[in-house]
């Protein structure tokens, strides 16, 4: 009787090295697409996690909605927004730098401004 065979699954290499690849021949379609990709991932997060807060809400007696839209914000509520505007520019624009910023630099960046950081996983 023979064994079955174990099959491996291959290694996705997760930092590479040298040059990144590229997928379009005109020039800065790459990085255009490396920032709708990484703006969109942003906004479904957010998008995700302000619906289940006001459905949460909710739920628990608390109408949020009707509370965020009519919220007036302070002088240093708009200041910590623009911290954070700043940030997530930075982000969706890193893919125009010549070299990125390592994830556990922007992890301190967002720490330093206040904004929740998920542990890497």
């Amino acid at each position: 009787m023979t064994e079955p065979l174990t099959r491996r699954k291959p290694r996705i290499p997760l930092n590479h090295r040298g040059k990144r690849p590229r997928f379009f021949e005109a020039s800065g379609t790459d990085e255009l697409m490396s920032m709708v990709l990484e703006l969109t991932a942003e906004l479904w997060v957010v998008k995700k996690r302000l619906y289940l807060l006001e459905r949460v809400a909710g739920q628990a007696g608390v109408p949020l909605t009707p509370e965020i839209e009519a919220y007036d914000l302070n002088p240093e509520e708009v200041a910590e927004l623009d911290g954070r505007r700043r940030l997530l520019i930075a982000t969706v624009l890193r893919s125009l730098e010549v070299e990125h910023t390592g994830r556990s630099k922007m992890r301190e960046e967002m720490e330093i401004m206040g904004a929740p950081v998920q542990s890497p996983a």
